[in-house]
């Protein structure tokens, strides 16, 4: 009796090994492929050949090649602008002496504003992840519009300059063309600024009034919106 069950016992065994055995063989493994997939490379970005032909004197000045470079923060980085905000105006165009007429009668007074509700609006959108429209409620137009209809004072012009360039190759397609970019930056002291930014934003209606989700965002953006500007 116990020789029988001893039998039984390494038959059942060894059967219970081969099933595993043969479940083992039976499971395909994952594909190599799947192992070291990875996503398509990123395509390369387009070609551009730029030359300049000309320029206004010598050399770049040392705000135009920060601008260049790093955009506005680029600038408001320098030291000779570390106290203000600075805004930089672009014209181009293959018409020099009308380019020329332009940087000759700017105006600040008329143009500061427009380039003020600009920055402003681009601040604004910054902040939110929908739609303005939808999140600020009508305090977002409102808003553009009391900047670009306000009065500023202080925001001085500069300096201006320009150059001519030959881009030879744009986005890979041989074009050969040649055009003149003008620049004017114009300068305000921060603390400035600052002061007649925030006497504007308590001037804005709140019409039609906001629900409680746009409130709270027009006072985020409000209470942080020097933060990135």
């Amino acid at each position: 009796m116990k020789k029988r069950c001893a039998t039984s016992i390494r038959t059942l065994f060894f059967c219970v090994c081969a099933y595993f055995c043969l479940f083992s063989c039976a499971t395909p493994e994952k594909p190599l492929a799947q192992l070291n997939w990875s996503p398509a490379p990123a395509p390369a970005p387009p070609i551009q050949t730029t030359s300049v032909e000309s320029q206004k004197s010598d050399a770049f000045p040392e705000w135009a090649q920060a601008y260049f470079a790093g955009g506005l923060r680029g600038v408001e980085r320098l030291y000779a602008f570390r106290n203000a905000y600075v805004f930089i105006k672009e014209n181009k165009g293959s018409n020099e002496a009308a380019l020329t007429q332009w940087a000759l009668h700017f105006s600040v007074e008329r143009e500061f504003s427009r380039m003020v509700a600009k920055r402003v609006q681009n601040r604004l959108e910054r902040n939110v992840k929908t739609y303005p429209d939808y999140e600020y409620g009508a305090f977002f137009e409102n808003a553009v519009k009391a900047f670009s209809d306000a009065h500023y004072e202080r925001a001085v012009k500069l300096d201006d300059f320009w150059f001519e360039r030959l881009i030879s190759i744009e986005d890979g397609v041989e074009v050969n063309r040649r055009e003149f970019l003008f620049l004017i930056i114009v300068v305000i002291e921060k603390k400035t600024l600052v002061n007649q930014i925030n006497a504007i934003f308590s001037s804005v209606p709140l019409i039609p009034e906001p629900t409680n989700a746009q409130l709270n965002v027009i006072s985020h953006v409000k209470n942080t919106f020097f933060t990135g500007f």
